[in-house]
């Protein structure tokens, strides 16, 4: 089934056009198509206007086009991966998995220290870092739990889920990410972990 174009459109309204997602992501994203989907599967992603250029790790891309290119990738790794969210979550795992061991290291490996309330902590900063929009707020809920309040990010729950999920598992740690939807743009993701 292809993806919800309908929302996908209602997201992208949402965006403006200094709204920007590091060229990094965009290339994690690219490079998940194209192992678990082939060569045509990014080809056809990379078809699209905007996702055709080259793109620089650490410059900045239209949101609009990463919205376009986590759609049109639902689209082509539904067979190989599942439902839009288990594509979209597929992908913000994998943006964590190269967050955490490239330019990004810094926030695991010293502000985070194993520690997954201090590393979520950090999810303000870290995110001020790759993207252009929106706002983060982290509240510590006890000892083993946080809520991250999500507010002007048009981006699908189930990829910032993904993205959670794969911070837990690269600490070592099980739990469990609910995304909590207010709005399009605006989610709470309840985190607890073991």
């Amino acid at each position: 089934m292809p993806s919800n174009k309908t929302e996908f459109a209602a997201r992208v309204a949402l965006t403006k056009p200094n709204d920007g997602v590091r060229g990094i992501f965009f290339r994690v994203v690219f490079e998940l198509l194209e192992k678990r989907g082939g060569p045509e599967a990014l080809r056809q992603v990379r078809a699209h206007e905007g996702l055709a250029r080259e793109m620089k790790d650490l410059r900045t891309y239209p949101a609009a086009d990463y919205l376009a290119m986590l759609y049109s990738a639902a689209d082509v790794l539904e067979p190989k991966v599942g439902a839009e969210d288990q594509v979209f979550n597929a992908c913000g795992r994998a943006c964590l998995h190269s967050f955490s061991g490239g330019m990004g290291q810094i926030v695991f490996g010293i502000l985070g220290k194993g520690n997954p309330q201090r590393l979520f902590a950090q999810t303000p900063m870290a995110f001020s870092t790759v993207v252009t929009y929106g706002q983060r707020e982290h509240v510590a809920t006890g000892p083993n739990t946080c809520l991250i309040r999500y507010r002007g990010d048009m981006q699908p729950p189930s990829y910032h889920v993904g993205i959670f999920e794969a911070a837990l598992e690269t600490l070592g740690m099980t739990g469990l990410v609910t995304a909590q939807p207010l709005g399009l743009d605006s989610v709470d993701y309840h985190i607890s972990w073991k």
